[in-house]
């Protein structure tokens, strides 16, 4: 008998994100999985949006409704085992704290293709959980990997 894989995965509602769901999906025909998706609402964010008088709760309300619906979507239409979770702080402690709350196997991003200097400037999300966590990081890319001529390694 095979136990249930928990997965931990992070979005923010790009287009990474969406490809990380799908991830799950097709990972989900193979083995039996348990998915929770995770969204961060920066509590960093929050005080900026109190200073500019702009609803916080409105925000929360609009993030809830498409983390529960067109975020998560692809995992509801092909039956996957999943639930949400809405958490506002700092996200990389969120999300590292919902892996471990949720015993998850694997944490999964997706990882927006910043890249060259801008990224070790400011180091991206991915880079930070990738230097914190204990647990399997899988950083989905935001578009696919072109399939090119394979050319086996050589020994020199």
């Amino acid at each position: 008998m095979t136990s249930r894989i928990r997965v931990v995965v992070a979005t923010d509602g790009s287009t990474a994100a969406h490809r990380a769901i799908r991830w799950c999906v097709d990972f989900a025909e193979n083995v039996d999985l348990e998915v929770v998706v995770v969204h961060v609402m920066s509590n960093v964010a929050e005080w900026f949006m109190s200073v500019a008088q702009v609803d916080f709760q409105q925000i929360e309300r609009k993030r809830r409704e498409l983390l529960e619906g067109l975020w998560t979507e692809p995992l509801r239409d092909a039956g996957v085992t999943f639930r949400t979770l809405l958490l506002v702080g700092d996200p990389i402690d969120a999300v590292l704290s919902a892996a471990d709350e949720q015993d998850a196997h694997l944490l999964l991003i997706g990882k927006t293709g910043h890249g060259g200097v801008g990224e070790h400037l400011l180091g991206g999300t991915a880079m930070k959980l990738a230097h914190r966590t204990k647990r399997p990081l899988l950083l989905i890319p935001d578009a696919p990997v072109a399939a090119g001529p394979s050319t086996p390694p050589t020994n020199r």
